[in-house]
């Protein structure tokens, strides 16, 4: 998806096989994919991470789909969600439904309905979920716009989905190697300096001479986006 930061999806699906090839066939779109094989995993997942949608098997070694769903709409967390299942009777889509499923799709099923029936989903949520904020900060996923207060600069795709990152994890430290691995992905090298280059790049945007820093380094371990700077932080 050219000019906008990559949707990030949540893919729970217990069959290596078939996680990686829909992994495949969705990054060939644009779209960046964590895997979860299990139940517990894709909510430690969730726990430690911004997604834009999740793709959800109902059969899971340790759980049920519908109960993922069920446990996340019970803690209001409305992020999409993509039904994958065996299950194709009238009654099993209904009850995926019924515990917030925002679409269902039967397997065996062809990746090119899974990408648009996924890309339709984040059309109908785009427009209350693509602007992060945080304090004086604004960022359009969409157009990769970032503002603070006056201030304006737009974003290279990797200066963009790092800076998504950090704002959708504000007041967190963050360690280098998850943030090269969640935004750099299997092009991480963890010895490598991007990340400190990047990371220099977002503070010349949002800060220039005439705004306080808002990314600071944890020395030995990493940054966060945070409007104090204590006094553990460099």
């Amino acid at each position: 998806m050219p000019g906008a930061v990559a949707p990030q999806i949540l893919l729970v699906e217990d069959d290596a096989g078939a996680s990686n090839a829909v992994k495949d066939a969705l990054g060939a779109h644009g779209f960046s994919v964590a895997q979860a094989p299990t139940f517990s995993a894709g909510r430690k997942l969730i726990a430690a991470s911004g997604f834009d949608a999740i793709i959800l098997d109902l059969t899971l070694p340790d759980g049920d789909g519908l109960e993922f769903a069920r446990r996340l709409r019970s803690e209001h967390n409305e992020i999409p969600i993509l039904m994958l299942t065996a299950r194709n009777a009238v009654f099993d889509r209904v009850a995926g439904f019924k515990e917030g499923a925002d679409d269902y799709l039967c397997k065996p099923f062809d990746t090119s309905e899974l990408v648009a029936r996924l890309a339709a989903i984040l059309r109908r949520t785009k427009a209350q979920r693509h602007v992060l904020r945080y304090a004086d900060v604004e960022l359009d996923l969409i157009t990769r716009i970032v503002r603070r207060g006056t201030r304006q600069a737009t974003l290279s795709i990797r200066e963009g989905d790092l800076l998504a990152y950090l704002m959708r994890h504000p007041e967190e430290v963050l360690h280098r190697e998850r943030i090269l691995e969640h935004v750099w992905g299997d092009e991480a090298e963890e010895d490598s300096n991007v990340l400190n280059v990047y990371v220099n790049y977002l503070r010349n945007k949002l800060e220039g001479s005439t705004h306080s820093r808002l990314v600071h380094t944890v020395r030995g371990t990493g940054y966060i986006l945070s409007e104090r700077e204590p006094e553990t932080m460099a």
